[in-house]
């Protein structure tokens, strides 16, 4: 009897334990109001709400001042103004990618 309550929540477990907690976007899915010069990013949370993306170029960005301050000294991720695209509707500035920040601290609150 022990057994069959045993393996429902040992599945619950297991799946809860795969979830990658990350949100997935392309330029596909926003096309002219994409901001970044790759084709697709992944968001995540790390560390204390720490909002990083991975990119199409297999290289990983900083997106919130949080991230970019625990990774600035750290080889392993990329600035962010390397991808970072111009907006092309106004002179001198860039297409926001606040969305991005947005979503990925809803993970960190899922953590």
């Amino acid at each position: 009897m022990r057994k069959i309550y045993i393996l429902p929540i040992l599945l619950t477990l297991l799946s809860s334990c795969s979830n990658d907690n990350t949100l997935k976007y392309s330029k596909e899915e926003f096309g002219k109001k994409w901001p970044f010069s790759v084709d697709e990013i992944e968001v995540y949370c790390d560390g204390y709400k720490e909002i990083y993306c991975k990119a199409s170029d297999g290289k990983t960005y900083a997106l919130n001042g949080s991230a970019k301050t625990a990774s600035e000294n750290n080889p392993n991720f990329s600035k962010i103004e390397n991808i970072w695209l111009d907006d092309p509707e106004f002179e001198g500035l860039k297409i926001p990618y606040a969305q991005f920040i947005t979503e990925g601290l809803k993970l960190c609150e899922d953590k």
